[in-house]
């Protein structure tokens, strides 16, 4: 009897694990089809349905980086700004500092019309966030598992051998492992600190009026226009206290501008 009820527990998850397959199949395939009339759409230089294609992908729950690469690539050609910069900065959480990214992303900057020159920070600073923006935050978490593990094999072949010289070159490979291992460790903590408490936008629109408080009567200190990037630093009512690159601070619409 219990032999029996064994047996069926048995050949009920096998029968849904092959339900699960086949399910995750067909979606693979709905997704595959969907990307190859994107593609086909973008050479045909037909980018608004290549868009719309891209963005009911991402509707669909899939995203990754080059999706939102691609949907960058598709509003950039119809110049739309705003749009592209904002896929691109999001195709940037995944992709790290992709050189097409980077080059495309710098192009897009200089179509837009505000020039906005970032403040002048200490070199090393400087230095330290560029490197850590080399990789994604996934793929800094991954060479820091990897490093982890080739220092703990390291350390435990230091204590078996015996021989001088292959002491040394596990020595050597404990080192440079280690300083791999701190350095993908500190990266992964900037890059997942700057992520999770740091709330980015994007303006979308043509034009909008920043003010001194979160008031439409409230002096204007100034105006952005769309494809200008922002952080977010906090939230009245329908307004976002904003803060630009070169420092200069004040209140915007919400419906201005959408979070990266």
């Amino acid at each position: 009897m219990i032999v029996r009820r064994g047996l069926a527990v048995i050949l009920s998850l096998f029968f849904f694990l092959c339900i699960f397959i086949l399910s995750l199949k067909a979606q693979t395939h709905g997704l595959d089809i969907a990307y190859a009339e994107a593609e086909e759409s973008y050479r045909e230089n037909d980018y608004n349905t290549a868009a719309t294609v891209y963005e009911d992908i991402i509707a669909g729950g899939f995203i990754n980086g080059e999706i939102l690469y691609n949907l960058g690539n598709c509003y950039y050609k119809q110049g739309e700004y705003g749009h592209t910069i904002l896929n691109y900065e999001r195709a940037r959480r995944y992709l790290g500092n992709d050189p097409d990214l980077n080059v495309n992303l710098k192009l897009a900057n200089m179509r837009i019309f505000d020039r906005i020159e970032p403040m002048p920070r200490f070199f090393l600073i400087t230095l330290f966030n560029k490197a850590a923006s080399m990789l994604s935050v996934k793929e800094w978490s991954i060479l820091f598992i990897l490093t982890e593990w080739l220092v703990a094999v390291c350390l435990i072949a230091l204590h078996s051998v015996r021989r001088i010289r292959w002491r040394k070159i596990l020595l050597t490979g404990f080192l440079f492992f280690g300083a791999v291992f701190v350095l993908s460790g500190a990266f992964f903590v900037q890059q997942k600190i700057y992520q999770d408490n740091l709330t980015e936008a994007i303006v979308m629109i043509k034009d909008v009026e920043i003010r001194s408080a979160p008031e439409a009567e409230a002096t204007k200190l100034f105006a952005l226009h769309e494809g200008v990037k922002m952080e977010i630093l906090r939230e009245v009512a329908q307004w976002s206290e904003i803060r630009l690159a070169d420092g200069k601070r004040g209140w915007i619409l919400k419906e201005a501008y959408e979070v990266i």
